[in-house]
């Protein structure tokens, strides 16, 4: 059964790849342009005017060097983070189609996949979907990597969603089963997820958002568990604070909350889980998390927000073009604690303070310095510190 999965998999992968690669450079043309960065959300009262293309790629590279707790060193990394293409347009009038597939850590996977249709006031999202869309999307946080809070939430999953866009506010449910694992479909827990942001009618030049979420996993195999941990917010070293696979079933609630002064923005994000523990005698662990950041534009930009959340930020003076680009400084604090009844994975608070350069639009130079205290089984009140730098660059065609 599973090799007919796979094989399905492919056909369907190879054969969405052809019909895009024959759609004509007339088609292409009229795509390019939007700055939309999902399917499902063209402008209703625009006149469609056939099939539409539109590709992205991304590429990341790092550079860590991060103290190593049990071996009194220091890890110096340098590598490929991520290199990802996203395809997306419309085949229908109404009915979009989305794909990003991303290359990283040495393996190929599909991130999301699905087709939607905008019925008016609701866009049913069908495919490989994310059951809660982050505050901000991961690969344009103003961090080099997304704090272990935003982490919590379930990863990518096959069903089907349901989303609602107004001026003001949004609100999505999605109810989710099997994954997508080395391209093929592959079994995985059961999944019911909702999400939903308001944005506060303040005056321009402010931003006042809340949001809320919240989620109910199963797992499908005892092999299957869920694991919860925490790294010190940098890729390389290992995962100090860390639970195993421990719980079969999990309930999940979190709370957003950012605001915007022109240049200066504060979010912050709190989540707590209830997972449960196969054959455990307090079987219910209560674990939570909360980050808080700031981030000042130097040079006066204000973040760029819409649909319920921060996107890439839109340089007003271009380096290339005789302007500064945009001077960017961030502070972040996070807290997580992974210790309750029959989990004991550890707690860990964490400083990250990031320093970004965007030359235009395309491309952008990050630097991170982070500290990270933690406290488990092996390591009491440790304290480690590491930098990062990255270079990142994006292209549209």
């Amino acid at each position: 059964m599973q090799k007919q999965l796979t094989n399905i998999n492919r056909i369907l992968v190879c054969g969405f790849a052809l019909f895009i690669m024959q759609m004509p450079a007339a088609i292409l043309a009229q795509s390019i342009g939007t700055d939309d960065d999902e399917a499902g959300k063209s402008e209703p009262d625009e006149e469609w005017q056939g099939p539409t293309l539109r590709a992205r790629g991304r590429i990341f590279g790092s550079y860590e060097s991060i103290e190593s707790p049990d071996e009194n060193a220091r890890l110096n990394d340098a590598y490929l983070r991520r290199v990802d293409i996203t395809v997306r347009g419309s085949l229908l009038k109404k009915l979009d189609y989305y794909l990003k597939t991303e290359f990283k850590e040495g393996e190929f996977d599909i991130r999301d996949a699905y087709f939607a249709y905008d019925t008016g006031p609701i866009i049913i999202q069908a495919g490989f979907v994310d059951p809660i869309d982050e505050i901000m999307t991961p690969a344009y946080r103003e961090f080099m990597e997304v704090s272990t809070v935003e982490g919590l939430p379930g990863s990518n999953q096959l069903g089907i969603g349901l989303l609602h866009e107004s001026d003001n506010w949004t609100f999505f449910v999605a109810a989710l089963r099997h994954t997508i694992d080395k391209n093929s479909f592959e079994k995985a827990g059961t999944s019911y997820s909702t999400r939903f942001t308001v944005e506060m009618p303040v005056p321009k030049g402010y931003l006042l958002h809340f949001g809320g979420y919240a989620s109910w996993r199963k797992a499908h195999a005892e092999q299957d568990l869920f694991r919860y941990s925490a790294r010190s917010l940098l890729r390389t070293g290992e995962r100090i604070v860390d639970t195993g696979d421990v719980a079969d079933r999990e309930l999940l609630f979190g709370a957003e909350l950012a605001a915007s002064v022109g240049s200066v923005s504060l979010e912050s994000q709190c989540a707590m889980v209830r997972a449960s523990v196969p054959s455990a005698l307090e079987s219910n662990s209560y674990l939570n998390g909360c980050y808080l950041a700031g981030i000042w534009n130097i040079t006066g930009e204000m973040r760029n927000y819409g649909d319920g959340g921060f996107s890439l930020i839109k340089v007003d003076r271009p380096v290339f073009d005789g302007g500064p680009g945009t001077w960017q400084v961030g502070l972040r604090y996070e807290n997580v604690d992974l210790n309750d009844g029959a989990i004991q994975g550890g707690r860990q608070d964490a400083w990250t303070f990031a320093l970004n350069w965007y030359l235009n639009d395309q491309f952008w130079i990050s630097a991170n310095y982070n500290r990270t205290k933690f406290k488990n089984n092996a390591f009491h009140g440790d304290v480690i510190d590491g930098l990062g730098a990255r270079l990142q660059y994006l292209i549209e065609w």
